[in-house]
């Protein structure tokens, strides 16, 4: 037994001077996105009980509560730590979960594509060395984080948010990365190459993310169920309960020695789920680049149209929630029936869109991003040595990004349309939501053009688009309640986008969105077609 564990501090020593640098950056920037805007908020709601309370009822919404989750407290404990705690807890704990599968999936299961583990096998190296390394790696990076989090929080000196309560907030970020790290070290073993590994990581969290729509509001004692669940039920500044936190580390070590059963009765490079088997002649469809394109993304697309469809379908499933939830509540219905006479439905669903958009808008990116990862792994040498041109594949790519933003798109409208439509006594009409949605798609659309625009000029930077990403989702959620600077929500291409039906559709800024893309695009183009490929072999 010992012996599978052999050369474990060794390789532990290596990947820390590897990813130093990374792991800094990462630790930094996952510190100051957590804990680095409590003061902020203290600034603008301290005084103002009134505008606390306000939100306080807005939050009880079922919308918001699919959304963001519960919370325990009541009005007169509903602190700005709270609603902090309340506004940060889940989304932030999605954002460590990703890090932390990325990182993990690549240091593991990448290693064996790439043949390294297969190189350190050769030498004295234990079976579970490598694995047991990076489970250390993790676990020391999220204690820095949370350290760094916590006197971040604690700096900041905010009443009612003392240390005991800070270290619990930090630490339950900290422990849903660790956890859903290790998660995915199980889908390492099972998968039969990396890119399966990570379908199947995040496919399972957004299962579960969905899974908790439904649970917080109509049966919240099965939320404990759930893994992220366990991000906010500790009920911080509230309650300050860490059984979440308990039940994690325990949920961490059986899925840990799953993984360690998994990986030491497997082949290295092998795995348990079975792969399909291929004819030996090409179908005609894979004779044409479109549908070579479409193959080899095939799986990647299904997945998403679907998870965008179930997300909106989720969301519209609670529309008839809406109106038993305002009763007879003078202040709620004074916050949203506003003038016009619009509905709460009706203002939910122009702010719903946003993060449908989103969501998309992550998709054709991923989508898009094949261009340079296949570039990086040396595959387009073989296509680029027949009669086709940087310009044929440069463009069948966008236009594939293009289609799948709109198909994208409408698969989540028609989700939300059918769901409110089997829920509600006078439901929206499907013209309705297709132009409250479609109107987002020149801002969806203008990832492909950014995106475009790096891999033309900058190829070994085009994951920068993914912060780019992370900021237009940031200045969303929180730009109104963080009060930021005109000139920051500028930058966001989402706060171009009128909110339909509430705003009037703004034909000059669509047009001028989309021309703006077109040319980004144009611009990628001509850097694509001059600069040397790339390659990481």
């Amino acid at each position: 037994m010992k012996n599978r564990f052999n050369q474990t501090s060794m390789l532990l020593a290596h990947i820390l001077r590897r990813d130093l640098f990374k792991l800094l950056i990462w630790a930094v920037v996952l510190s100051v996105f957590s804990g680095g805007f409590a003061s902020g908020i203290y600034e603008i709601y301290g005084d103002d009980s009134a505008g606390l309370m306000g939100l306080f009822d807005m939050m009880k919404n079922p919308a918001m509560i699919a959304m963001i989750g519960p919370t325990a407290a009541a009005a007169e404990t509903y602190t700005v730590g709270a609603m902090y705690a309340h506004q940060m807890l889940l989304f932030t704990a999605l954002l460590y979960a990703i890090l932390s599968m990325l990182h993990v999936i690549s240091t593991t299961r990448k290693e064996e594509d790439n043949g390294t583990a297969e190189l350190l096998r050769a030498f004295p190296v234990g079976r579970l060395a490598n694995t047991t390394a990076i489970v250390i790696e993790m676990l020391l990076l999220h204690a820095v984080i949370i350290v760094l989090s916590t006197g971040l929080l604690q700096v900041q000196n905010i009443p009612g948010m003392d240390f005991y309560s800070n270290l619990l907030f930090s630490a339950s970020l900290g422990m849903q990365g660790i956890l859903w790290g290790i998660i995915s070290l199980i889908f390492a073993q099972l998968a039969a190459n990396a890119g399966t590994a990570r379908g199947l990581s995040f496919l399972t969290l957004g299962l579960f993310y969905i899974g908790r729509m439904m649970t917080d509001y109509n049966a919240p004692s099965l939320s404990w169920l759930n893994p992220l669940g366990w991000s906010y039920l500790g009920n911080v500044y509230v309650e300050d309960n860490w059984t979440p936190i308990l039940i994690g580390f325990l949920a961490s070590l059986l899925f840990l020695g799953l993984a360690y059963l998994l990986e030491q009765a497997r082949d290295i490079g092998a795995g348990y789920l079975p792969e399909r088997t291929h004819s030996p002649y090409a179908r005609r469809s894979l004779l044409t680049l479109p549908g070579l394109l479409f193959s080899l993304q095939k799986t990647f697309i299904m997945c998403w149209l679907f998870a965008l469809f179930l997300s909106g379908a989720m969301y519209g499933s609670i529309f008839a929630d809406m109106d038993t939830f305002i009763g007879d509540n003078e202040m709620l219905q004074a916050m949203f029936v506003v003038e016009g006479g619009y509905t709460i439905q009706e203002q939910f669903m122009s702010v719903l869109f946003v993060v449908l958009s989103l969501l998309t808008a992550i998709f054709i990116v991923g989508s898009f991003m094949k261009l340079v990862a296949e570039e990086k792994k040396g595959r387009l040498d073989q296509l680029y040595a027949t009669k086709l041109s940087r310009k044929t594949l440069y463009w069948q790519h966008v236009m594939l990004a293009g289609i799948l933003g709109a198909g994208g798109q409408f698969s989540a409208i028609l989700g939300l349309y059918l769901a409110q439509r089997s829920v509600m006594i006078t439901p929206f009409s499907l013209w309705d939501m297709t132009v409250a949605g479609i109107v987002w798609l020149p801002a969806v659309l203008f990832f492909v053009g950014l995106l475009s625009l790096l891999i033309g000029w900058l190829p070994r930077l085009s994951v920068l688009i993914w912060v780019y990403v992370a900021f237009a989702f940031f200045i969303s959620y929180f730009g109104q309640l963080l009060n930021f600077p005109a000139y920051v929500e500028g930058f966001n291409v989402f706060s171009y986008i009128p909110h339909i039906p509430l705003e009037e559709w703004k034909w000059g800024t669509t047009v001028f969105l989309i021309l703006f893309t077109f040319l980004l695009t144009l611009a990628g183009f001509f850097g694509y077609s001059k600069r040397d490929l790339i390659s990481d072999k």
